[in-house]
């Protein structure tokens, strides 16, 4: 068993050096590469094509408590058909909630 392995072993090495590219074709791909950047081009210096968006203002409104049990039920890791037997009971709850939740987002 053991000489098989080593021989079917000493195969795929052989079978890989076969197949690889040689040195000098990987030599000519960076010498077309480097044909190709040596134009006549002014240097400019490299800047993100989208410049990032503001950062949003910090509000002092914390919604965070409205339909906080909804958000929490979709936002964990259970199973989906769990959370969808879940959310005919958060839902209410968080509508009945929804005063507290609303007058709490403003001390929170």
């Amino acid at each position: 068993m053991r000489a098989g392995g080593e021989a079917l072993a000493t195969a795929a090495v052989l079978l890989l050096l076969a197949t690889a590219p040689s040195a000098a074709e990987a030599n000519d791909g960076a010498a077309a590469l480097e044909v190709a950047q040596m134009d006549d081009a002014p240097q400019r210096p490299l800047e993100p094509r989208y410049q990032p968006a503001p950062p949003q203002e910090k509000s002092s409104y914390n919604d965070s408590y409205i339909f906080a049990a909804t958000r929490g039920v979709a936002n964990s890791t259970m199973v989906p058909a769990v959370k969808v037997l879940l959310f005919p009971l958060t839902v209410p709850i968080d509508i009945v909630l929804l005063p507290f939740a609303a007058i709490g987002g403003l001390f929170g």
